[in-house]
């Protein structure tokens, strides 16, 4: 990935050297079942290894009607996601619907989009690239790469960008034969529950503990991993009280 203005281009050295651990981490993942959430945040840690993303998010087709933020990296890419669903246009968008890649390099030359790019601009992001996620043929989904300054991705980047988005369907939907399709079906529909049990809880130790909620996100899901338990056990678990908020504050 290059800065269009030549301030700044990934060290392909690095990236080779970052390609080994990540994928390891993401397939050890799949190979132990992890939850979907574990996968996708496997997946967003990738994309700012591996691509430079200043933010990540994964748009799934809801099978109720529309599309749902599945995933977000932290509550300024959630805005641009859920910007996408509301307005029903953006590069994430039209790469469902289409089923192909789509990509804008700087936000600001664009004439598409003419309600997402303002507000896309608005929160500081200047360029997107948006890959779609497909099963069994079916375009399901697309994963969101945000940048703060125009960019542009070259071949081998837009390859592995596919690669992740592909492995996040795995991450989905860990299953074999024709019942694939209507299994990830199903785990959207608790994957978008799990999300909503999850925000109720950031917003619970956000308040109670007087932090941010990109903060309160991250010592819940730091608390998860320490405590080896999914993340929305914690999330239910400090939603009905089970768990204080103080307990997640000495997450490290």
């Amino acid at each position: 990935m290059s800065h269009l203005d030549g301030s700044y281009a990934v060290n392909v050295s690095d990236v080779r050297d970052e390609v080994v651990p990540a994928l390891s981490d993401l397939t050890a993942s799949l190979i132990d079942h992890d939850d979907p959430d574990t996968v996708l945040r496997l997946v967003t840690a990738a994309c700012t290894r591996l691509l430079g993303a200043s933010a990540t998010g994964v748009l799934l087709s809801d099978p109720r009607g529309g599309m749902s933020v599945v995933s977000a990296s932290d509550e300024r890419s959630r805005f641009v996601e859920l910007l996408q669903t509301q307005a029903d246009e953006g590069p994430c968008v039209d790469c469902i619907r289409d089923g192909v890649a789509v990509t804008t390099t700087d936000l600001a030359a664009e004439d598409r989009w003419p309600t997402f790019r303002p507000a896309a601009l608005a929160a500081g992001y200047r360029a997107v690239h948006a890959s779609p996620m497909r099963l069994d043929g079916q375009v399901l989904g697309g994963l969101n790469l945000l940048y703060l300054e125009p960019a542009s991705l070259e071949s081998w980047q837009q390859r592995l960008a596919q690669v992740l988005a592909d492995l996040a369907v795995l991450g989905l939907s860990q299953e074999t034969g024709p019942a694939r399709v209507h299994r990830l079906t199903e785990r959207t529909l608790t994957t978008l529950n799990d999300r909503v049990q999850l925000a109720h809880a950031v917003g619970l130790v956000a308040g109670t503990l007087d932090v941010g909620v990109d903060v309160a996100r991250t010592r819940i899901l730091d608390h998860a991993r320490e405590a080896g338990r999914p993340v929305r056990d914690v999330a239910r678990a400090l939603t009905n009280g089970e768990i204080e908020p103080a307990a997640v504050a000495a997450a490290r």
